[in-house]
């Protein structure tokens, strides 16, 4: 005989036939009429059907578009994406709530179903079927699906798709680094990745998922009578910070916003949890054009989020509670310490903006993970970590990306708060700002100007006292960076009847993360540094940094950017910014834009404002005055000036070639070497070694000098000139410090020239020297080695050498590779020749008409130098200024006006050629050409 089969009772109506059977009305009633196959009750009560799905994101269009109304009415912060097939497996139906327990870290939630396949008619399906698959993955192992209920979606077999903040809820990002973690340092690194989105085949993780487990919640959660919610703590200048009005008007007007999006929010039945997150948006703004945070958020449809945590839920007992304005007293007051969801997993197109730099954010990301993720191993060691780049690297926004990446606050904190008062209290005001990061944990105390530090061992006070200060710094980041290994208490009862909601025991992560960021970390104490257990350093922009960024900002200049200008624009500009960092991109291009804006729009009728006049002009109109390729060649000006400056560079003045007479031969070896590697770049792209230094050798007075200037100039290129001497300290060890010193600014203003003069004085031969402490030994040691690093291809850094006596110079400086282009600069006695650099020495005279250069050229001696030939112009000029003055006392009534234009004439040459002597006598220049013909280089 066939068995009959049991009926099959859904999980969304067994609970409508318990609330019948429990009906007094209906217990009164006949038992005949009201039977229920109480067996098929009890076999769902002893063994519920439960899947075991991969785990996945839900998202819906930013616009809402193509959300149905039956997904519309439901919690949009709690639904569960599942398949037709797998509702039927679980014998739920669409708006059923199921049970959600993530399996590695034991996180359980309640969740709302529904179908994201349901059975479409022809009508009702969209052309653009199948637009609306996301294929991508959202922290590289979660596949992300973006709802439209017109579309035809290819669902992916197996996997529940959970709203974000459900996601963030059950520990969905936890469960993925700690995924990625273990499939090894290359596949958690490109989470940090500012441009790639690798595929799983190309970082072998086909077999990295997140397993959830699916029940059927069979019991509707009671409307709670009270909830207690408060804002997600965040530090200054964050969120809260940004919301709070300048006046009680601006404060009132933003609070009533926020509690009408409350209302909104809890307008429809939201399950929550203690300890949940979610968050609402409001669109407050100052309605001023010329605000530029409002203007942001217009222009990107954006608001302030403002994020929220459940503190408390009244009853108690219950641990799933439902939320209704209507049936629920909502109490808002004070901020809770909470981690935010992480930019992944939240948005699809993470804001903010993304440094530069990818290897150090990538690093500096593998650094900071694991220790969020809980385990024993990561338990056991502490994390803190040392950062040093130049000032206005990005420093402090690679730091921030990381955080946004993993959901961390950061609180930032000055070291030179730590000068202001008695260096005995630096450990307890550090102590403070180790108190004020864990309010906010999880976070990252960013340290910031942590450089001085070494500051102190100049200070007043005794040797002791400065070293025991330092160990009291010491002592405090020890302890507050050690690992806090804690387990959450649990009742035993709880543990072994083991409550569906009640969160497993495990090891709690870091509250605090710290970050120390600094210039270099030269002069540190040994005793703080060996506090870090990592050191990163940001390197400075690459080529292609660079122009990926200047591309990025220049798009919208519509002069550059028609008929791709913008590529040729922006290879000059990356060409000429090397050795830039993104502040001073940032500086040139906000440079740059300030012509947006019309120049007469403060300087015209005083009635009118200016939000007026920017209305009343159309886009055209502006855009006819942003700046082209001319007005950017002029920023970039001023920016190198700026630059100079800040770099504490002497002032060189504008020398042009016109004012160097002569020297054509050495002129166009310079130029080969210098302007070559500048403008061919690609030439060097196979990592040929470039020739970067020069020495110019030879009398005193032959234009040395004036030629690194004049190299300077016309390439473009910063100039730092050194004075052997002026290196040289009497401390040990602070000579060679020097020398690293001048060749870091000159990496910091790349491209440039260090022009070493009188080179002999600063670099003798190694041996030599008669100072006891071998000083010179170690400053020339110190050169080679810097020298040696210029060779890279990358390195836009030039380095010319002047020197009266190379033979004097240390012979390893004078190798290939080194100061390999040894360039005599001499005294040529040819009259056309002499009468070359008398036209540059005098272009800015009045000359008389009857003065002939060339004869006076060869009335020289054949032994002038250069700085003869410029003190005889010099000379004539005072000659025939002094003669003109004496004429105009003698007549009183001559105008002043002829006082500025002075005629040099011939016998003024005359003259002043007879009372010159040469500087060179023929004995000594025949001891230089015997110095030519040693070393060489004539011509060359």
């Amino acid at each position: 005989m066939v068995e009959r089969r049991k009926p099959l009772v859904l999980a969304s109506t067994k609970a409508l036939l318990n609330s019948v059977l429990q009906n007094p009305t209906f217990a009164t009633s006949s038992a005949a009429d009201a039977k229920v196959d109480d067996n098929a009750l009890a076999s769902f009560d002893a063994s519920p059907p439960s899947l075991q799905l991969q785990a996945g994101i839900l998202r819906f269009h930013k616009d809402k578009d193509g959300i149905p109304p039956r997904i519309a009415s439901l919690d949009d912060s709690s639904l569960v994406g599942l398949s037709l097939a797998d509702l039927k497996r679980l014998a739920i139906t669409s708006g059923s709530l199921v049970f959600i327990k993530n399996i590695e870290t034991n996180a359980r939630r309640i969740g709302q179903v529904v179908v994201l396949d349901p059975p479409l008619s022809e009508d009702e399906i969209s052309p653009a079927a199948g637009e609306g698959t996301c294929a991508s993955e959202t922290m590289l192992i979660l596949p992300s699906l973006t709802f439209h209920q017109s579309y035809l979606q290819p669902l992916r077999k197996n996997v529940a798709y959970l709203s974000p903040f459900l996601a963030f809820n059950v520990d969905l990002h936890t469960s993925c680094l700690t995924s990625l973690l273990r499939n090894g340092k290359e596949s958690l690194a490109t989470i940090f990745d500012v441009d790639e989105c690798a595929e799983k085949s190309e970082l072998g993780l086909e077999n990295c998922f997140v397993n959830l487990r699916l029940e059927p919640w069979p019991h509707v959660p009671r409307y709670a009578s009270h909830l207690r919610i408060s804002f997600l703590k965040v530090p200054e200048c964050g969120t809260i910070e940004s919301l709070r009005g300048k006046s009680p008007i601006e404060a009132v007007d933003r609070q009533e916003m926020i509690d009408l999006a409350l209302q909104e929010y809890f307008n429809i039945d939201r399950y929550l949890a203690k300890d949940d997150v979610f968050s609402i948006q409001i669109d407050w703004s100052c309605n001023s054009i010329l605000c530029v945070s409002c203007s942001l958020k217009k222009k990107n449809d954006g608001g302030d989020i403002i994020y929220f945590k459940v503190v408390a839920l009244d009853p108690p007992e219950e641990l799933i509670l439902r939320v209704n304005r209507k049936q629920t007293a909502l109490v808002l007051g004070g901020s809770a310490a909470a981690a935010f969801p992480p930019d992944m997993l939240i948005a699809a197109e993470p804001a903010g903006i993304a440094p530069l730099q990818r290897n150090t954010v990538k690093a500096l990301g593998c650094i900071l993970t694991p220790s969020l993720c809980p385990s024993v191993l990561s338990s056991k060691f502490s994390v803190s970590v040392l950062l040093h780049g130049l000032a206005g690297s990005g420093k402090k926004t690679a730091v921030k990306y990381v955080a946004r990446r993993l959901g961390l606050h950061v609180v930032e904190y000055s070291c030179n708060a730590l000068m202001e008062g008695s260096e005995k209290k630096a450990s307890s005001l550090l102590t403070q700002a180790f108190s004020t990061a864990h309010r906010y944990s999880p976070a990252i105390l960013l340290l910031q100007h942590f450089d001085v530090l070494r500051n102190w061992a100049s200070n007043e006070g005794s040797q002791s006292d400065h070293t025991g200060i330092i160990s009291e710094v010491a002592s405090v980041i020890r302890k507050f960076t050690q690992p806090v290994v804690k387990v959450e208490d649990v009742p035993l009862e709880e543990k072994l009847n083991g409550s569906p909601l009640q969160s497993a025991e495990r090891i709690r992560r870091p509250q605090v993360l710290l970050i120390a960021v600094t210039e270099s970390t030269e002069g540190l104490p040994p005793t703080v540094r060996r506090c870090f257990s990592h050191e990163l350093n940001l390197e400075p922009l690459t080529e292609e940094e660079r122009a990926k960024m200047l591309t990025k900002s220049l798009q919208s200049i519509p002069e550059i950017s028609a008929d791709g200008g913008i590529e040729n624009v922006v290879k000059d500009l990356v060409a000429q910014t090397s050795g830039y960092t993104p502040r001073d991109l940032l500086s040139l291009i906000a440079d740059a834009g300030a012509n947006v804006i019309p120049k007469d729009l403060f300087l015209s009728e005083p009635e009118k404002t200016v939000e007026n006049k920017l209305l009343s002009k159309s886009v055209g109109e502006i855009n006819n005055q942003i700046s082209g390729k001319e007005d950017l060649s002029k920023v970039l000006e001023r920016s190198k000036k700026r630059n100079a400056s800040a770099l504490g560079a002497p002032k060189v003045p504008n020398v042009k070639w016109e004012d160097v007479g002569g020297l054509e031969d050495v002129k166009k070896a310079i130029l080969d070497t210098v302007q070559l590697p500048l403008l061919h770049k690609d030439l060097f792209s196979s990592g040929l070694r470039k020739r970067s230094g020069v020495l110019l050798y030879g009398p005193p007075g032959t234009g040395k000098t004036l030629l690194a200037k004049a190299v300077a100039t016309e390439c473009s290129l910063n100039f730092l000139s050194v004075k052997g001497p002026e290196l040289i300290n009497m401390y040990i060890g602070e000579s060679e410090k020097n020398v690293r010193d001048i060749f870091q600014k000159a990496r910091s203003a790349r491209p440039c020239v260090i022009f070493f003069d009188e080179l002999d004085s600063l670099a003798p031969a190694r041996g030599a020297s008669g100072d006891s402490g071998g000083v010179m030994d170690r400053v020339v040691s110190q050169m080679l080695a810097e020298i040696d690093g210029l060779s890279d291809s990358t390195q836009d850094l030039f380095v010319i050498g002047a020197s009266n006596r190379p033979d004097l110079i240390d012979p390893a400086l004078l190798r290939p590779g080194r100061f390999d282009k040894l360039l005599y600069v001499g005294v040529n006695s040819d009259p056309s020749y002499r009468e070359r650099v008398l036209i540059a020495l005098t272009r800015k005279f009045q000359l008389h008409e009857d003065v002939s250069l060339y004869s006076i050229a060869k009335r020289c001696p054949p032994n002038f130098t250069g700085a003869d030939m410029y003190a005889l112009c010099a000379d004539a000029w005072f000659h025939a200024a002094k003669r003109q003055v004496l004429s105009s006392a003698s007549v009183p009534t001559s105008d002043d006006s002829h006082m500025d234009s002075i005629a040099v004439e011939y016998e003024d040459f005359i003259k002043v050629l007879a009372e010159l002597p040469p500087s060179l006598s023929l004995a000594e220049l025949r001891k230089y050409e015997m110095l030519r013909d040693q070393f060489g280089g004539g011509s060359n």
